[in-house]
């Protein structure tokens, strides 16, 4: 027995038998690593996008909405497995940033019945890769997997009412129906697909007692880019309608033509009661960023945004103003009490507000003594206290809680005022600039839906290589020809000097 363990002793003495001791542990320890990130890696997913877009990455939007969701959401997509993967894998990423998402892929084939449960009934059948968002009894269905139709229609059964946006007719303003490169019909389908009624007002047609109402289903009233002056009774109606705490917006493009006086007295007006004249100047910047884009000096590209929740997440994000006109604050201490103006977007430090008509007219445009340098504004959001915000003694009573019908009327006024509506027009609100979600972000910081502000969902980018027949020879001759005998050449050489 002594003689078994000595020669043990020996053997496990010997370097030999030292290393493979070693290996083996080593070999345990990185099997037991091993073990350890794939549990790890089960329990929490982690990923990195380095596509250059974003293309894998959930949009900020879609994020701040998953992580502020009070409900339960169950994604379904209708299809074969085998042909729902790139919705699968959507699905995942919302799922990864709230543990409220579940999700599931029902075969139409293998499991009719339980996919009829989503057919309505007179329907013959639901197209494969249909993908159903429910909530509890509510469901939204999305003909396209992509990120912008789900995350819409999370927004859809989170907001479950439908708010109304009226644009003003009749000042010959931008047209929602118009589908050119001026219109606005892109911009209203973006705001029908944010769960949005879009609607026209004419406002002379809703006289009562004398006097312009408001209609009280207003969400939002905007006015685009009105050619036309407002009548003094219809200006007024708005303002009363922001000062009992509704909301409107104003899109105030520069005198035609640019340089002159404005005799829009009406609606300049409006905009300098709440604080924002428009300068009737236009927008010039020297600084060549827009020149990189394709746009002209009268076309600023803004990059520079205040402190506000309609411009959260645009740090990085560039918008363009073509013939905008700068607007000039009025000193806080001449605003009517409580009233607050919040710059939104700034031009560069280069910029200047140019008020020569002659200038404008031959494009040789200078920056003369007299006039505005920038940075120059183009937006304010405006806070308007209602008159019953306020005790006349300035306090107020704390054990007293007002009525729901107090709180109504207590409600704070907003106004939104741009020196430009052609941001919005079809040709930029589809371009990939910014200007869809600023203008978004002002209609939902308007409804008081603040928790929609971000930058949206966007579609992939088409970033395909076209090349002639010349180029693509040129890259099979460099890339089957050229690199291998070179590389081919200089390890002969290398082999050829050391024999």
């Amino acid at each position: 027995m002594s003689v078994r363990f000595g020669r043990l002793r020996s053997m496990l003495a010997r370097r030999s038998a030292r290393e493979g001791a070693n290996l083996g542990v080593t070999a345990l320890l990185l099997l037991g690593v091993l073990v350890g990130v794939n549990y790890v890696a089960n329990r929490r997913n982690v990923s990195w996008d380095l596509t250059a877009g974003g293309q894998f990455s959930l949009s900020p939007q879609t994020v701040r909405i998953l992580e502020e969701l009070d409900r339960d959401i169950r994604l379904v997509v209708l299809d074969q497995p085998r042909a729902a993967g790139r919705t699968v894998e959507l699905f995942e990423r919302y799922a990864d940033r709230s543990d409220r998402v579940a999700w599931e892929v029902i075969d139409q084939e293998a499991e009719p019945a339980r996919a009829r449960a989503y057919q309505a009934t007179a329907e013959a059948g639901i197209p494969f890769g249909t993908v159903v968002v429910e909530s509890g009894e509510r469901q939204e269905r999305v003909t396209a997997p992509q990120e912008q139709d789900i995350t819409n229609a999370i927004v859809k059964i989170l907001k479950g009412e439908t708010k109304k946006v009226y644009f003003t007719t009749g000042h010959q303003e931008r047209s929602l129906e118009e589908t050119g490169a001026g219109g606005l019909s892109a911009i209203g389908s973006r705001l029908e697909e944010s769960n949005y009624e879009v609607a026209e007002l004419a406002l002379l047609e809703h006289v009562e007692d004398g006097e312009v109402r408001i209609p009280e289903d207003a969400a939002v009233v905007i006015v685009a880019g009105p050619r036309l002056d407002l009548l003094a009774a219809e200006a007024a109606a708005l303002a009363a309608h922001v000062q009992a705490g509704g909301k409107a917006m104003l899109l105030l493009d520069p005198p035609d033509p640019p340089g002159t006086p404005d005799e829009r007295e009406e609606l300049t007006g409006l905009a300098g009661a709440f604080g924002a004249t428009p300068a009737g100047d236009v927008v010039i910047d020297a600084s060549g960023v827009g020149q990189l884009f394709g746009f002209g000096v009268e076309v600023p590209l803004a990059a520079s945004y205040g402190f506000h929740p309609i411009t959260r997440g645009f740090v990085n994000a560039a918008t363009v103003f073509p013939l905008a006109q700068s607007l000039i604050a009025t000193s806080p201490d001449e605003l009517p009490r409580g009233m607050r103006l919040s710059e939104l977007v700034l031009s560069s430090d280069v910029a200047w507000g140019e008020t020569d008509p002659d200038e404008l007219e031959t494009g040789e445009v200078n920056a003369g003594e007299d006039e505005r340098a920038g940075p120059l504004r183009l937006a304010y959001a405006v806070h308007v206290p209602t008159g019953d915000q306020e005790d006349p003694a300035g306090e107020a009573d704390p054990e007293e809680e007002p009525s729901g019908e107090e709180s109504a009327e207590n409600r704070e006024g907003r106004f939104v005022i741009v020196g430009d509506s052609d941001f919005i027009g079809n040709n930029l609100a589809l371009a990939p600039l910014g200007n869809a979600d600023l203008f978004l972000n002002m209609v939902n910081w308007l409804t008081e839906d603040e928790d929609l502000i971000a930058i949206r969902p966007r579609a992939a980018e088409d970033r395909r290589i076209t090349m002639t027949s010349a180029q693509v020879r040129n890259v099979v001759l460099l890339s089957l020809v050229f690199l291998p005998g070179f590389f081919l050449i200089w390890g002969v050489t290398v082999w050829w000097s050391r024999r």
